[in-house]
């Protein structure tokens, strides 16, 4: 699967970036989001994140391997990007749009893309994280009993 992201929408969704974000410090946000995008998609086909630009500055942020930033040049907007990419895409149905505007929710579905809102995948993550804990912990429906018996019968049981 492919992914374009809207990336301060999610932004604004991750604690630590929206916190930057809400400063105006995009270039101290960036980072997270990106980090977040990597290690929520490993494995995954292609990867975009798509920022509006500010005013002609482009920052040269560090980004991790395997995702393509792109940032909108006024008038343009991050959002007429996505739109745009959705429309003149030749499969459609290989993506899957991560945004909660309207707008390209709408665009997407019209368009046959997979959907995901920001806030989804923001707690996606977490849910997984929780799961695979919850997963290593005991289990008493995968307890050998058997074994178990067997064992404190060798040592002196019955």
């Amino acid at each position: 699967m492919n992914y374009i992201i809207d990336g301060y929408n999610l932004g604004h969704k991750l604690p630590a970036a929206a916190a930057w974000l809400k400063k105006g410090e995009t270039e101290r946000a960036l980072p997270i989001i990106l980090n977040y995008i990597r290690a929520s998609l490993p494995g995954s086909g292609k990867i975009i994140a798509v920022f509006d630009g500010k005013a002609g500055v482009f920052p040269a942020v560090q980004h991790p391997a395997g995702i393509r930033v792109k940032f909108s040049r006024k008038p343009q907007t991050a959002d007429d990007i996505i739109r745009e990419f959705i429309r003149h895409e030749t499969a459609p149905k290989s993506w899957t749009v991560i945004s909660s505007d309207n707008e390209i929710i709408y665009t997407a579905r019209d368009m046959g893309a997979h959907v995901l809102s920001a806030k989804q995948f923001a707690v996606q993550k977490k849910t997984q994280k929780a799961s695979a804990e919850n997963s290593e912990k005991y289990q008493p429906q995968n307890v050998d009993v058997e074994a178990w018996l067997k064992l404190f019968n060798e040592k002196g049981g019955k």
